[in-house]
């Protein structure tokens, strides 16, 4: 439609302007089509949707989670990850790569907080996650994609509670393909109470972007 032309057009000129190459337009328009209505233009989530920010996750986390979206490395029992297996269901891996490519050049952007964020005990989240987390995820929160640790610093509070209990509760981490979703299901086990849960990701959210 005329709207889509229009944006499409932008793009050219945007990356004509900037020297960009064909496929970086291409890769852009990826993430507009596919992506941006859930994740928003800038990649930085939405709240209400339960869409987490990208910006802040590798390229190689990222890949490695859509191909387990379509592998069923995910349980589908929550609105979220229907969502998301069913957004990406019939994208072929050129979609894919191009939309990754396009998350990977945008500005980091930081999610906003939820009222939630302020309710948990810092000082005993920081303790917890140095002596659970911060082996793999790194003391700043930024990851290792050596280990499969993504990074933690932008994501909203409520996401990573979700997500974690998914480990917890066999959710993630069950596929025999899963290698790194394997390993966080089993660390995981260390830390089981929703409250100290709470607590961790409290801390992690006021970490740096």
């Amino acid at each position: 439609d005329m709207r889509y032309r229009n944006r499409l057009a932008t793009l050219v000129l945007a990356a004509l302007a900037a020297g960009l190459s064909v496929v970086s337009v291409n890769a852009g328009d990826a993430y507009t089509q596919h992506c941006a209505q859930c994740h928003g233009e800038s990649g930085a989530g939405n709240l209400e949707l339960g869409a987490p920010h990208l910006t802040g996750l590798s390229e190689s986390y990222i890949s490695r989670q859509l191909s387990g979206f379509k592998a069923g490395w995910r349980d589908n029992r929550d609105l979220q990850t229907r969502t998301m297996t069913s957004a990406i269901a019939t994208l072929d891996d050129n979609s894919l790569s191009a939309a990754v490519a396009a998350i990977a050049r945008l500005p980091h952007q930081k999610a906003k907080k939820t009222a939630q964020t302020q309710s948990g005990d810092l000082a005993r989240g920081k303790d917890l996650y140095t002596a659970y987390c911060s082996a793999c995820h790194g003391t700043n929160g930024t990851g290792n994609d050596a280990l499969g640790a993504p990074s933690l610093v932008g994501l909203d509070s409520d996401y990573m509670n979700r997500q974690y209990r998914h480990f917890v509760e066999g959710r993630r981490g069950f596929h025999p393909d899963d290698r790194y979703g394997k390993q966080m299901a089993r660390l995981s086990l260390a830390v089981k109470d929703p409250n100290l849960i709470h607590d961790i990701s409290s801390y992690v959210v006021q970490l740096p972007f």
